[in-house]
């Protein structure tokens, strides 16, 4: 799911959740992310654990983020 240039998605590499932004490179035009946030599964749901300030930086972190954790809670509950 991506909102504006927020995603929330599967990482194959870290085998978790995890939210990027992207941006586009000086002068290239090609868009590129970095990671703001995992979602770490344990015994009683998911948490967030952000990677510094990067989720405090850009107010739609914390929208799709907000989103993103009670979707994660919610398929856990199910589970």
């Amino acid at each position: 799911m991506r909102f504006r240039d927020i995603e929330f998605r599967w990482s194959k590499h870290n085998n978790k959740y995890e939210l990027v932004k992207w941006y586009q490179s000086n002068g290239s035009g090609q868009e590129n992310c970095y990671v703001v946030a995992f979602f770490d599964k344990d015994k009683e749901g998911y948490d967030m654990r952000t990677i510094g300030d990067r989720f405090f930086e850009d107010k739609d972190a914390w929208v799709v983020g907000k989103y993103a954790l009670e979707f994660l809670n919610a398929i856990f509950q199910i589970e």
